[in-house]
């Protein structure tokens, strides 16, 4: 089985690189619109330059997983700003999507918390427009569906049942392109496992394991015995899970928070239940505060088990 290890965002080994710069819609409005419309996607080019930096230092170190910003251009989404990602940045992202297929790195992305599909009309409305302009990135990088845009079931508005059940009447809503590329996660305080499995199953679409929120908000049955209807609903495309952990023990106010690194041994036992199912391969992305430092660290604890062997600076076979 192939483990491929992947962290998120930003690559703490490079000095001052972030692919996040921001510009408030309050800066923005202060000055001429043209000239600060410019300004945003002179921001966004910046971004999507330390990005394409982000992608030589992974090739480099051998890491074929990265989660990329969901805030490379600032103020795309917004109502009285607008940017045309797919025209505008047309060749910075052909760059980095060739750069990407060209090295074998899976890229991701992950929207915040608000971008929800069972809210009311104008949240399920901006939730749309944000995965609209998440597709526009993956799609200009002529990625193909392994590039995920993964979010959570929703909120629960007071009965779980009938958010669920308007989660599905608006995902038809979501452009078919856009579809294509959703995942579903089980969340930390809402939505179990077990839940956004069967939400994954009605809309036929992969279901994300993160094993920590499995720990704050279990379900009856343990990620090792769901593993085997998990993986089918990745169809042909390598399944993924996301890990973290916490950053002071259960039943504590941090417990959900994100450590700096991660502790092995939970992942060991859900990658041993992996290989004894016959997975080929397992993509895992570590959400540790220490990101790329997290990831070299974890490689070199995974190396250590018997049996297992470190091919590339993020990749083992077990």
């Amino acid at each position: 089985m192939i483990i491929r290890l992947g962290f998120v965002s930003i690559a703490m080994a490079i000095f001052h690189n972030t692919p996040s710069s921001t510009f408030t819609y309050k800066l923005f409005s202060q000055r001429p619109r043209e000239e600060a419309l410019q300004r945003a996607i002179d921001i966004g080019r910046k971004n999507l330059a330390a990005t394409q930096r982000i992608l030589y230092y992974n090739a480099a170190h051998g890491i074929r997983l990265f989660r990329l910003s969901s805030q490379l251009i600032p103020l795309a989404t917004h109502p009285d700003v607008l940017i045309d990602v797919a025209n505008v940045y047309k060749e910075e992202l052909q760059k980095l999507g060739d750069f990407a297929n060209a090295h074998d790195i899976r890229l991701s992305m992950h929207p915040n918390q608000y971008t929800l599909l069972n809210g009311s009309d104008t949240v399920v409305d901006a939730a749309i427009q944000d995965l609209v302009y998440h597709a526009a990135i993956l799609d200009g990088m002529g990625l193909d569906h392994s590039a995920i845009i993964n979010i959570h079931v929703g909120g629960m508005y007071g009965d779980k049942e009938a958010a669920m059940e308007r989660l599905y009447a608006k995902v038809p809503e979501v452009p078919e392109h856009v579809r294509r590329r959703l995942t579903f996660e089980n969340d930390d305080k809402t939505y179990t496992l077990e839940e956004t499995l069967a939400v994954s199953q009605r809309l036929n679409r992969p279901c994300m394991l993160d094993l920590h929120h499995d720990w704050c908000n279990p379900s009856s049955a343990s990620p090792e015995a769901l593993l085997p209807a998990i993986a089918l609903t990745w169809g042909d495309i390598p399944m993924k899970i996301h890990v973290s952990s916490p950053k002071s023990p259960k039943d504590t106010k941090e417990f959900r928070s994100h450590a700096d690194y991660i502790e092995p041994e939970p992942l060991i036992a859900f990658l041993k239940s992996c290989k004894e199912a016959g997975l080929a391969r397992i993509d895992v992305m570590i959400e540790a505060k220490m990101k790329d430092y997290a990831l070299f660290q974890l490689a070199e604890q995974l190396a250590k088990i018997r049996g297992m062997k470190r091919i590339d600076g993020g990749v083992l076979e077990w």
